[in-house]
């Protein structure tokens, strides 16, 4: 390989780059989920990095110029990457995983469009070599699922929530993996293949249980903000009755939008009691849009710091197992 071909230095350059992402002390410290699921797309992109290093080699070994289609799309996916690594160094760990899945959607359009032009077929060696990066990132993306199923069964249990069977399956998925891993080590492709796939599968049929245990930790998370929202609000109206600087004109409108709060908060509890929780949390969006209005009419110093719930937010919090989770690990 020609070391002064640029595509080669930049992509070296952007590996050591992720490197020292992963590997910085000072940011290994923080305590962030999201974090963790960045870090986890880091990893899986290094490996794409990697099957790109490898077809350019052979490319250039065959000394066949790389078509341009499939440059373009490999520059459009490191500046992504690029942006990605910025946005880490930023902390914003959701828009950083947002610019590491499109960069890693550039980097499978580019081998894709490399093994379609390529005249030159890959050795043994070479396709080895492939498996074992694909294998690599295979054990990465189920490590990275496993976590976040740890996490969300941590949650569970401390509400009460029996997961003692759950727990059991996850550790034995993580046996495999661990054999996996030894058995790639030690060379045996064939054998670290499939503990991998007794992984994936064991995966796959906790999908119901742990459906079940995301919508109950969701219901019981949405129940909180209700019972909070409900004495919060009946405060609230509490001080602008006995409020002294109001007008009674003033204070009728603001009590107006709290009985209208106090209603949609009815609502999402009779939405909960029969376990419907996304109408329950649009309920409590429009409860706390009375809650404010009734503040900004009554022009009080007191704000509110709490944050409705959301489909989106719950599910981040809680780490919600969804279908595209487990066929991630397909």
């Amino acid at each position: 390989m020609n070391p002064k071909n640029p595509i080669m230095i930049v992509l070296v350059i952007f590996v050591l780059l992720i490197t020292f992402v992963l590997l910085n002390p000072t940011m290994a410290q923080i305590n962030n989920v999201q974090k963790q699921k960045t870090e986890t797309l880091f990893k899986i992109l290094e490996n794409n990095n990697q099957s790109i290093l490898l077809v350019f080699s052979r490319f250039e070994t065959q000394n066949i110029s790389v078509p341009q289609t499939a440059m373009t799309a490999y520059t459009e996916g490191l500046t992504k990457a690029k942006n990605a690594i910025t946005l880490w160094n930023q902390e914003n760990y959701d828009q950083a995983s947002i610019e590491t899945v499109a960069a890693m959607q550039k980097f499978e359009e580019t081998l894709k469009l490399l093994e379609t032009d390529s005249p030159v077929q890959p050795t043994i060696t070479e396709k080895n070599a492939e498996e074992i990066i694909f294998l690599k990132a295979t054990i990465i993306r189920i490590i990275g699922q496993i976590e976040r199923l740890e996490n969300l069964t941590i949650k569970a249990t401390t509400v009460g929530y029996e997961t003692l069977e759950i727990e059991n399956n996850l550790s034995e998925i993580k046996q495999h993996v661990n054999n996996s891993t030894k058995e790639l080590n030690s060379g045996n492709l064939k054998n670290a293949i499939e503990e991998v796939t007794i992984a994936k599968t064991l995966l796959n049929a906790l999908k119901d249980p742990f459906a079940r245990l995301t919508n109950y930790v969701t219901e019981l998370n949405t129940a909180s903000y209700l019972e909070k929202a409900e004495i919060r609000v009946s405060a609230v109206k509490v001080n602008i009755t006995l409020s002294t600087t109001l007008t009674p004109e003033v204070k009728e409108e603001a009590i107006n939008a709290l009985n209208k709060s106090e209603l949609n908060l009815s609502n999402a509890r009779d939405f909960l009691y029969v376990n419907n929780v996304d109408d329950a949390i649009e309920e409590l969006k429009e409860a706390k849009k009375w809650e404010e209005s009734s503040r900004a009419i009554a022009a009080l110093t007191a704000t509110s710091t709490s944050v409705v719930p959301t489909n989106d937010s719950i599910f981040q919090t809680d780490e919600s197992l969804t279908t595209n989770d487990l066929n991630a690990s397909k």
